[in-house]
């Protein structure tokens, strides 16, 4: 099975220049927990609910802080073609909860943990 059979293609992004205020009310209005960032069309980086909740008990780090401050730059990515295997070993190996997919550059999608928990669940639970 490869990573486009169950990637969300509805990504919510937020632009780099935002404060982390918006990012957060944005996770919290869309009932996510992360978000990729842009800057115009290009990916520039991951931002979880956790980095923000961690960032604002830092000296100097105020809501209206931008995104690109805290953000986690050069997200690890995936291709739409890639398996699913490939997919949970890099969330694995990189202690990530989710990864940006990418088509010649251009987010298309994103894939997290509960994705494939959910594919684990449905691939077993039919099997009894």
């Amino acid at each position: 099975m490869q990573v486009k059979d169950i990637m969300i293609t509805r990504v919510i992004t937020v632009n780099n220049r935002k404060s982390i205020a918006d990012a957060l009310a944005i996770m919290n209005d869309m009932n996510i927990r992360r978000l990729p960032v842009m800057e115009g069309n290009r990916l520039v980086g991951m931002i979880v609910q956790h980095d923000i909740e961690k960032a604002m008990h830092r000296p100097g780090i105020i809501p209206e802080t931008p995104v690109e401050w805290i953000m986690s730059k050069r997200p690890v990515a995936v291709a739409p073609e890639d398996d699913i295997i490939r997919a949970a070993e890099l969330l694995i190996t990189h202690k990530i909860s989710g990864l940006p997919v990418l088509d010649n550059g251009e987010l298309v999608g994103i894939i997290s943990e509960i994705d494939i928990l959910k594919l684990f669940i449905e691939t077993f639970a039919h099997k009894n």
